[in-house]
């Protein structure tokens, strides 16, 4: 075992014993694409004694787009108040590293090692979750590289662990006190008559079948059957409610959600997968059902189970405790594998997301996978992940059937007991007759109510995962969007960065390095350099998409925060390499779904970007529909009409990122010339010498 470095802050010496209860290493999964460090990180720092979760980490250490180091999560655990150890391990000595460590894992993933124990160990990966593997399985994908990390001296806990909650997001819904309120008016209603239904029972077997009275038999039974009659019009009218408030609920969850979304800065998208995003907005159906019916439900199963024990204790205590004892062993088994459900539970939504952005790749990527002949190779990625999140699906399933089989055993015998205790009291005639199956009809609704009661708790404390879902989507930072000041018509088009330096993560290397960029109102530059040299970033900083580290920006002579980045965009359009087009006809597509479209502006636009007569030999002309990805159109026309949709804007600046790229010599050079007539300032990143050679000044990176 070969140390390669290790670093330690001994600023006071000091031993102390005491009694510490061993702490559970947590499953964080990851948020973002590149931030297993992170992940890694925050399971050992909870482990340790930290309640820190990714955002908190995020905020102490930004991880880089190209993901995180040994040397980042070594700098981010000192900062933690830990003492780390780099190590080199053979395989054989891995059971001798100090858990919990971290591991490096097929050359560009980090994972954290839980223990080695008879030749497995336990693996907790950021992605998939909990995992145990054989060594031989360990050797193919563990790198040699562990990190010790060790609590120092003078170690604090950190708690910054914000998390969202059922009251916190519901507080959010307007008018949801008023539906809850309404609902549980209903539910009292329906659950008084429940209470009342024994007492019909007992008094026919005691005042009715002893007396023979037929007459009062008819009575009684009119008066209950009213009884029932309202109760289920009540019960109607709740499940009316109930359908309601969940559309109600899902609506302005959902709205509230991606309303929330579309405000979020650009580099939360380039962080992380659509299909975890999509999974992670998903989950919204299964919290708004937890708010909407479970929770009302929950509430009134907790009232009447105190209700029916009170009334259950007032027949007899020691039949009341029989069932309480059943009721104590049933909670004691849920909770004992509650931690192991909560795992796989991790694991399975973990998997369902991995699946479902392989999914969306697959559909994205088609065109490659099928001229490589990766199908095969493609369908193993999703169906693997999709595998591994059905596994952890059965083995819910498992628990939770051991579970309902265990309920069953353990009420039936009970059950036996209540009787045979309870006729014991009948005989005795310390009972009646009529009270014993009054008491039996109180101790059945006890028990499906605190069944129910109880798998909901627990079902509470799973949907906290959901919550911890959707919070990374919630508790973002929505994007700072200044609204600026000065008439936009006035506004000339000139642009200067000053010293500007960008860099993804505090801790990284600058993509962008203290540039100095003058561009004059209606001139033309062009920007050049080799592939990766940041020309696509320094586009992003200049619109204002992605936020500079240090220097300034001037539009117009005023700073950029001055100017107002809404400003900004208002008045500057772009085509960038990854543009896309939106599901709709080529007219909507170039006026951007503008509501007061100006059809002329759309023709000028079209023809100023060569693809008019394009257009208009389609079948369909400007009303031919185009995919959502513009899959029915060629590289060259696409471009062509996401510059149209640009230059519909009629912008003061133009932002060009290889928007000719596609395009003949021919069609470029008319584009160039018909941009070059228009008064406007021109950002333009080129490689292509007919572009260049058309610029009023050219800018090497």
């Amino acid at each position: 075992m070969t140390i390669l470095w290790e670093v330690k802050l001994m600023n006071s010496m000091q031993l102390t014993f005491k009694w510490q209860r061993r702490a559970a290493l947590p499953v964080i999964i990851q948020d973002e694409t590149a931030e297993c460090g992170h992940a890694c990180v925050a399971m050992v720092s909870n482990y340790h004694g930290h309640e820190l979760n990714l955002p908190a980490l995020r905020a102490l250490s930004k991880p880089s787009n190209r993901g995180t180091t040994l040397l980042d999560m070594t700098r981010l655990l000192t900062t933690l108040g830990f003492r780390t150890r780099a190590l080199r391990v053979p395989l054989e000595e891995l059971q001798f590293v100090q858990c919990p460590a971290i591991l490096h894992w097929d050359l560009n993933h980090f994972v954290v090692l839980k223990k080695v124990k008879r030749g497995h160990a336990i693996i907790h990966d950021p992605v998939s979750g909990v995992k145990k593997c054989k060594m031989e399985e360990l050797s193919k994908s563990f790198t040699g590289i562990a990190l010790e990390i060790e609590k120092e001296a003078d170690f604090k806990a950190i708690r910054d662990n914000q998390s969202l909650t059922l009251t916190r997001l519901a507080s959010s819904i307007h008018g949801v006190k008023k539906f809850i309120t309404l609902l549980l008016f209903f539910s009292a209603f329906i659950e008084l008559f429940n209470l009342i239904n024994p007492l019909f029972m007992q008094f026919v077997t005691d005042n009715i079948i002893s007396t023979h009275n037929a007459h009062n038999l008819y009575f009684i039974a009119c008066g209950f059957v009213l009884l029932v009659l309202i109760q289920t019009l009540a019960e109607y009218i709740r499940g009316h409610v109930v359908i309601y408030v969940g559309s109600h609920l899902t609506e302005q969850f959902s709205s509230n959600i991606v309303q929330h979304i579309l405000k979020l800065p650009l580099d939360f998208f380039e962080k992380r997968h659509k299909g975890d995003v999509q999974s992670r907005f998903q989950s919204i159906e299964e919290i708004q059902k937890k708010i909407s019916t479970d929770f009302i439900s929950t509430l009134f199963d907790g009232l009447m189970i105190a209700i029916n024990l009170t009334v259950m204790a007032f027949y007899s205590i020691p039949l009341t405790a029989i069932v309480l004892v059943a009721l104590a062993l049933y909670v004691l088994i849920r909770q004992t594998s509650y931690h192991f459900l909560k795992k796989q539970t991790e694991t399975s939504i973990a998997q369902h997301a991995k699946a479902s952005s392989a999914f969306l790749e697959t559909l994205h990527g088609i065109l490659p996978i099928k001229a490589f002949l990766k199908e095969q190779t493609q369908f193993n990625t999703w169906r693997n992940a999709f595998i591994a999140s059905l596994n952890a699906d059965i083995r819910i399933a498992r628990v939770n059937l051991i579970y309902r089989m265990f309920n069953q055993f353990l009420f039936h015998i009970e059950h036996i007991i209540v009787v045979c205790a309870g006729a014991s009291l009948v005989l005795t005639n310390q009972f009646s007759l009529g009270m014993l199956m009054a008491f039996l009809a109180y101790r059945l609704s006890l028990v499906n109510k605190a069944s129910t009661f109880i798998q909901s708790l627990f079902d509470y404390r799973l949907i906290a995962l959901q919550l911890h879902r959707l919070s990374d989507i919630v508790f973002q930072e929505p994007e700072a969007i200044s609204p600026g000041k000065g008439e936009l018509k006035s506004i000339n088009g000139s642009l200067r960065m000053q010293d500007v330096t960008f860099r993804y993560n505090p801790e990284g290397d600058d993509v962008i390095s203290r540039l100095n960029l003058d561009i004059k109102a209606g001139e033309k530059v062009v920007i050049t350099g080799p592939s990766g040299c940041g020309k696509s970033t320094l586009l992003k900083v200049a619109m204002g998409l992605l936020n500079k580290t240090q220097g300034e920006i001037f539009i117009d002579g005023k700073p950029l925060q001055e100017f107002g980045i809404h400003n900004l965009r208002q008045m500057s359009a772009s085509v960038m390499q990854d543009d896309v087009l939106l599901s709709g006809s080529i007219l909507n597509n170039i006026a951007f779904f503008d509501e007061a479209m100006d059809l002329e502006r759309v023709y000028e636009s079209a023809k100023l970007a060569c693809i008019h007569e394009e257009i208009e030999q389609f079948p369909m002309g400007y009303e031919t529909l185009v995919g959502d990805m513009g899959s029915t159109l060629s590289g060259g026309q696409k471009q062509r009409i996401l510059l149209a949709r640009a230059l519909y804007k009629q912008p003061k600046i133009l932002f060009l990122d290889e928007a000719t790229s596609h395009l003949d010599i021919e069609n470029e050079r008319k584009i160039n010339q018909s941009l070059n007539r228009l008064a406007i300032t021109q950002v333009v990143i080129a490689h292509r010498p007919e572009t260049i050679k058309m610029a009023d000044r050219v800018i090497h990176l």
